[in-house]
């Protein structure tokens, strides 16, 4: 690789660090809005913080109402996704997202609103169906305050 295709390569990288840098920035304003000098700042950071601990600890499958109400939703820019605890997929047919894997739990029936994504879980048997991958992307959610 000669110094000029190097050259290249960096400014290319730093252009996409800035522009994903600012689509964070953007959806922390979204989650956050007041400034930070305001008290409501640390409460809303505080309750936005704890919804992100209840999504780890549950794992829930969330509709889009309850979604737009309770988090930001940032696509997670990697092509396909895998399946993994803690990862969650948006199903672009209902706006419902539901996590990658889900820890092994003794009863747990759930799908999103069109059908695409269905868990079933009982006892040792545990089957997660998606009809149409390819209307899921990967996503990470950050809880609004």
């Amino acid at each position: 690789m000669d110094s000029a295709r190097k050259k290249q390569l960096k400014v290319l990288g730093k252009a996409e660090v800035a522009r994903s840098s600012a689509e964070i920035r953007a959806a922390l304003k979204e989650a956050n809005p007041e400034p930070y000098s305001d008290k409501r700042w640390g409460e809303n950071y505080k309750r936005g913080t704890l919804r992100e601990k209840w999504l780890k600890q549950k794992s829930p499958l969330l509709h889009a109402k309850k979604l737009e109400e309770l988090f930001v939703v940032v696509p997670n820019g990697s092509a396909g996704w895998q399946p993994h605890l803690g990862g969650y997929v948006q199903c672009q047919r209902c706006g419902s997202v539901a996590p990658s894997a889900v820890r092994k739990r003794w009863f747990y029936w759930a799908s999103c609103q069109c059908g695409n994504i269905q868990f079933r879980c009982v006892g040792p048997w545990k089957k997660i169906s998606v009809a149409n991958p390819e209307l899921l992307i990967p996503v990470k959610l950050i809880g609004r305050g």
